[in-house]
């Protein structure tokens, strides 16, 4: 399958490695693909770097790892009419300010044609693409407006290796799932790393 991974930053390269990995046709988008970081990214691992716009024009599936407050300005530049977007992502800011409308949200409302599904925003980048690391049993969440988006998106985690997927439905998920980071931000300073992540108990009555 053909992917556009937007933003060239830990979170996406580890994404676009991982979508490698697995035999997927992968190309980053970048605000500057023509740049060094650009290059020595390809060298190392073989993917090419375009602008944002010929790297969706490239993807069956978008996935969206920009900053936040970017991603739907960058996305307007872009053909993703009637596309899986699976958004990684979070705002920048949600960590110090209350959320008014989730990413998540923002990005379905602006291009209602899109098939967006909200994923992985709660977990660190080597978790999201390996997260048999952790050595323990821990869940990802899904959410997004089209069912069957949903299911592909799960079927896609699960070859990254994810066993425990909760899907929480639709869109309305997403303030949940964004202000999450909050949370993780302050167990990352607490534990003084990223290996962590969230597992959901339930009782058996």
């Amino acid at each position: 399958m053909k992917f556009a991974v937007m933003g060239t930053g830990q979170v996406g390269g580890a994404i676009a490695r991982k979508l490698d990995e697995l035999g997927h046709d992968v190309v980053m988008g970048s605000r500057s693909p023509g740049g060094d970081s650009a290059a020595r990214f390809t060298r190392e691992t073989g993917i090419r770097v375009a602008g944002h716009a010929e790297a969706a024009d490239h993807g069956e599936w978008i996935v969206n790892a920009l900053p936040g407050e970017q991603a739907v300005a960058v996305l307007g530049q872009c053909a993703i009419a009637g596309k899986i977007i699976v958004d990684i992502a979070n705002y920048d800011h949600a960590v110090d300010q209350p959320i008014a409308v989730p990413l998540g949200q923002a990005i379905q409302a602006a291009f209602p044609d899109v098939r967006l599904v909200k994923t992985l925003n709660s977990v660190s980048a080597h978790l999201m693409v390996d997260p048999a690391a952790l050595g323990a049993r821990h869940h990802v969440f899904v959410a997004g407006n089209d069912e069957a988006a949903r299911a592909e998106v799960t079927a896609l985690l699960r070859t990254f290796g994810w066993q425990s997927i909760l899907d929480l439905g639709d869109l309305g998920a997403c303030r949940a799932m964004e202000q999450l980071i909050p949370l993780w931000m302050r167990l990352e300073a607490t534990f003084g790393g990223p290996d962590f992540n969230l597992a959901v108990v339930r009782g058996r009555g």
